[in-house]
């Protein structure tokens, strides 16, 4: 009897999440640790180069970080460019690039069950609305807490812009994920590609902001900068 009510309520759960997302406009929600969790408000920005949403409730906050802002399937794992980060009522925050202690859990996680998908951007409005779906476990930062989303969903966020990653290092997470992209970049793009430039200078951006959100102690990303001369 207990596992048919478990069951009964799960798809309950989840239809209800369904008809919140029919009926809102813009929404972004899921199901916390079995509880249907939404948010207040809901925006996104592009951030070092990928999108960045963020919902609240005004105690706690959802941020959901993707490498390139385009639509696409993103794997979340402490080793991936796309992030989920979540801050509850009493300030801890979890994310995904958070591994868990080893005493904490005995299976690694489920590429499949650690997401975000951007399925679709409407360029028509202003300002540009996004759609997606997300589902991913997050730890804290001693990786004995976790947090857990299923069935989660972005509807029509508006892309306004305005939006700061929460904590200083997921801002140097961010920083360091555009950097290795900007940095594979430029060292696949020979000198007399039309493009070298402009790919250059990506890189070089990217050096900068690293600095700023990482530091530099050892000054070799500020070498880096140096050696690239004017990107010409």
């Amino acid at each position: 009897m207990k596992r048919i009510f478990l069951f009964i309520a799960t798809i309950f759960i989840a239809y209800s999440c369904s008809d919140d997302v029919e009926f809102n406009t813009p929404a972004m929600q899921g199901n916390k640790d079995g509880v249907t969790w939404k948010s207040d408000y809901q925006a996104a920005d592009i951030d070092f180069g990928g999108f960045l949403f963020e919902g609240g409730t005004g105690v706690e906050t959802l941020q959901l970080i993707t490498p390139t802002d385009g639509a696409g399937l993103f794997p979340l794992s402490a080793s991936s460019a796309a992030v989920a980060i979540f801050q509850d009522a009493d300030g801890t925050v979890y994310s995904t690039a958070n591994e868990p202690d080893p005493d904490f859990t005995l299976y690694p996680l489920d590429p499949e069950n650690n997401f975000i998908r951007v399925s679709e951007i409407n360029n028509n409005t202003d300002p540009k609305l996004i759609t997606g779906e997300f589902k991913f476990t997050a730890f804290s930062s001693d990786g004995f807490s976790a947090v857990n989303f299923i069935d989660g969903v972005f509807y029509r966020v508006p892309l306004v812009g305005g939006l700061l990653a929460i904590g200083d290092e997921n801002q140097c997470l961010q920083a360091s994920q555009a950097l290795g992209t900007a940095q594979s970049n430029f060292n696949n793009t020979p000198a007399d590609d039309p493009n070298y430039s402009e790919v250059c200078t990506a890189y070089r951006v990217a050096l900068e902001e690293a600095i700023e959100a990482c530091g530099d102690d050892s000054g070799e990303l500020q070498q880096t900068i140096d050696g690239l001369g004017d990107c010409l």
